[in-house]
């Protein structure tokens, strides 16, 4: 096995740093899934309840995030690398990067005494007279067995039925702030005409926000052609986990970013991240009966 990434472009090795700080706080320990194209980071919570969290990073795109990739799975047959981490310890050996500029990140999967995942960075310094700061940490990880990676699978494919692009990050978190302690769950709904709200229904209230003038997108189910009908429904719902959801946008620190929501009508919600065109990050909450 082999793996070798290096980040170049400062402005993704912050955002890179960013994803890891939002994956660090929704769970304690982190999946690395190296593919030829592409690297998933994952949560290791929750998908046994429908519930998931990952990003998916464009690997074959140099002009991307990574200016340099190389990897060799276990075999030819599953050309791909799973193994785990400690979210935490990914966050501390990035964190020179929060106050200062550098160069590249270097990662790398090496074996010493265990296997690791070698994090180096090269500082930045305009100073002639002053030496370059090199930083490398060593992270365990734990290679996943090629009989244990279905507990991974991640739902890729799944189909909703109406898209609509959200509002900002800091205006859904202030108001998920004051939902979430009203009741345990939120209706989401979206119609064609353009309109988001947020539900909450009490004993004895009931608060709906509205968000109008957004933007419904075109959805295009698996095997289906773009031009044919998807759905009849005018508009769709979904119940959710009121603190789940605010949780999310509680840890979300991306700095350019297009967030979408999907509905899968009274089913799941997706909110789908895309990050500078080259990584986007998926959470799934399952719909919720539950008051």
């Amino acid at each position: 096995m082999k793996f070798r990434a290096v980040m170049s472009e400062y402005t993704h090795i912050r955002e890179f740093l960013n994803i890891i700080s939002t994956l660090s706080r929704m769970h304690k320990y982190l999946i690395i899934n190296v593919q030829p194209t592409k690297v998933i980071l994952q949560v290791d919570a929750e998908a046994y309840d429908g519930q998931y969290l990952w990003c998916e990073i464009n690997a074959a795109n140099r002009d991307g995030f990574f200016s340099e990739f190389i990897m060799d799975g276990i075999d030819a047959t599953y050309n791909q690398i799973y193994m785990t981490t400690a979210a935490t310890s990914f966050v501390r050996a990035l964190s020179y990067v929060k106050t200062n500029a550098v160069d590249f990140v270097k990662l790398k999967l090496i074996k010493t005494h265990m296997p690791c995942l070698s994090v180096e960075i090269s500082g930045n310094s305009n100073l002639q007279d002053v030496m370059t700061p090199k930083i490398q940490h060593s992270l365990p990880v734990t290679i996943v067995p090629r009989s244990e990676w279905d507990q991974y699978e991640l739902p890729l494919a799944m189909d909703y039925d109406l898209s609509i692009i959200m509002p900002s990050v800091k205006s859904l978190r202030a108001l998920l702030d004051k939902k979430k302690n009203l009741a345990p769950t939120l209706v989401l709904y979206a119609t064609m005409d353009n309109e988001l709200s947020l539900v909450v229904e009490t004993e004895v209230v009931t608060v709906a926000s509205h968000y109008r003038n957004l933007k419904c997108v075109p959805v295009v189910r698996s095997g289906v052609h773009e031009t044919e009908q998807l759905t009849d429904l005018s508009e769709a719902s979904c119940r959710v986990d009121t603190k789940k959801l605010a949780a999310l946008f509680e840890t979300t620190n991306f700095c350019e970013t297009i967030m979408t929501a999907n509905f899968r009508h009274e089913q799941a919600l997706n909110i789908r991240f895309d990050i500078q065109q080259h990584a986007f990050v998926n959470f799934i909450l399952p719909a919720t009966n539950f008051e």
